[in-house]
């Protein structure tokens, strides 16, 4: 997704659907399938509390920005006018999936990085990544106003733009994606997910005399050109 022109930060900037964790992310009553918050606390190192919100936030955002729903059983139909009630916040997230009878279907994602905005920056976030394979019939769409556009793009074509200055792509995202190049098909993705590091990385940002910056965190460095 391209980030829509004017927002604070990282306007135009490709990224991935997401957002913050609201307060109601951590409801222990929306319901989740497939696995516990004490065995995602566990694999992400944090605390149950922490792994609920985290989690929860990831599907629910996914759903909001994308249109891909993860639940169990498969709510078939249009989800439309739900999707924006949600988002509205209209209508609450567990009180929506006890109404359909079915939870969030967490067993479909992956841990797959976090990265800690550098202390020196103005506006910091930690920033969680997750995969999961597309539910088959649902395709991903732009569905809503923080994007000005957005696509299926192959992975190696976004690195390419980025490296080309034909993209803005930021330095945990190219991360990301290179990692993604790397494992090759979604199976793989999937697989090597199970033995990613979920140790936060936190950057070293170095800034050159030629203007370029290098950031160097979890092995790897992306150079930044102005």
């Amino acid at each position: 997704m391209q980030r829509a022109v004017g927002m604070a930060f990282a306007s135009r900037a490709v990224v991935f659907p997401g957002g913050r964790v609201d307060a109601t992310d951590g409801d222990p009553s929306i319901r989740w399938f497939g696995s516990t918050p004490d065995r995602l606390a566990t694999r992400l190192g944090v605390d149950v509390s922490a792994a609920r919100a985290v989690v929860t936030a990831a599907v629910r955002e996914l759903f909001e920005e994308a249109g891909v729903l993860l639940t169990h059983p498969k709510i078939v139909g249009d989800v439309e006018e739900a999707r924006i009630a949600v988002e509205s916040r209209a209508v609450g997230l567990a009180a929506w999936l006890a109404r359909e009878s079915c939870a969030l279907d967490v067993s479909r994602i992956r841990p797959w990085g976090r990265w800690v905005t550098p202390a020196s920056e103005p506006r910091r976030f930690d920033t969680w990544f997750f995969v999961a394979a597309t539910p088959d019939g649902n395709d991903a769409r732009s569905a809503t106003s923080e994007a000005q556009s957005a696509d299926w793009m192959n992975v190696q074509d976004v690195l390419d733009a980025a490296a080309n200055r034909e993209m803005l792509v930021l330095p945990p995202t190219v991360v990301m994606l290179r990692g993604l190049l790397a494992a090759g098909t979604v199976e793989a993705v999937l697989a090597t997910a199970e033995a990613r590091s979920m140790e936060a990385v936190h950057p070293d940002v170095r800034y050159n005399d030629d203007g370029t910056i290098l950031v160097s965190g979890g092995g790897e460095e992306v150079l930044v050109e102005p």
